[in-house]
């Protein structure tokens, strides 16, 4: 089309018509123009398609992660039930005055374990830390992204807050020896039968007066409420992800 009018521009030229000629030129610059335009627009639209698709592939990311998540939360909730169990049923032994020691000792170690859940940020992890979170366009979910986070950073800190407390319970314990762990079946390979003798437990459990027994028993005791706590706060996140998934799902369009 420019090669058209350039030569019908050469042609008034030659025919001396400089009120044509001009009209012309002006046409083929106002074509130019048009083109540029035209160009500039489809390429802004297939930034704006390739923005969108972003947008929509990073809905799905987050709304894999909380799937994830609310799966997750229901394991650690069964590992915590299962160590609720082992600390009640441990607690009540003691209290009755346990004459095997062996059985308060493999509840002991059942009580101390639980599955931790760690969060699936893997999405908000990298929409925030390469600067895309501006390719959230839609404010509200955008803010209720941001705040379900929030709150589960929150809610974990208060979780691993309440578990160090109750790990420094354990380690805070300096007697060891006499508590007997290095009895249990687990460990007795490693210490051999010599050593096993030499490092002879006490019989703590059969006297409530015993350090040994009020430390157990204190400890049992808020394993379970910290139990009790981990899992309403579990329960918490687990409730916010699965409203926040519910929001999200409908924007989760990749094509």
């Amino acid at each position: 089309m420019i090669k058209f009018f350039r030569q019908i521009r050469y042609k008034l030229m030659e025919q001396n018509k400089t009120g044509r000629y001009f009209k012309y030129a002006i046409g083929e610059i106002i074509l130019v123009v048009i083109g540029i335009l035209i160009a500039l627009q489809i390429n802004n639209w297939n930034e704006q398609r390739k923005l969108k698709h972003q947008e929509g592939t990073y809905y799905c990311k987050i709304f894999e992660d909380l799937r994830a998540d609310i799966n997750n939360v229901d394991s650690t909730i069964v590992s915590l039930d299962k160590r609720q169990v082992a600390a009640k049923r441990l607690l009540t032994n003691l209290l009755k005055i346990q004459d095997d020691k062996a059985v308060l000792l493999a509840d002991y170690v059942a009580a101390l374990r639980s599955i931790k859940f760690f969060p699936t940020k893997a999405a908000i992890n990298d929409i925030t830390s390469s600067g895309k979170l501006e390719n959230l366009k839609n404010e509200n979910l955008k803010n209720a992204i941001l705040d379900f986070y929030t709150n589960q950073n929150y809610a974990l800190g208060v979780v691993d807050s309440n578990n160090q407390e109750l790990s420094e319970k354990v380690f805070n314990n300096q007697n060891y020896t006499e508590f007997g762990l290095q009895e249990l079946p687990l460990y007795k390979d490693i210490f051999g039968e010599e050593l096993q003798k030499l490092l002879k437990s006490t019989e703590w459990q059969k006297d409530p007066n015993s350090f040994l027994f009020h430390h157990l028993k204190d400890h049992m005791n808020m394993t379970i409420i910290i139990c009790e706590r981990e899992k309403d706060l579990l329960r918490s996140i687990q409730k916010s992800a699965v409203e926040l998934s519910r929001l999200i799902k409908p924007f989760c369009k990749t094509k």
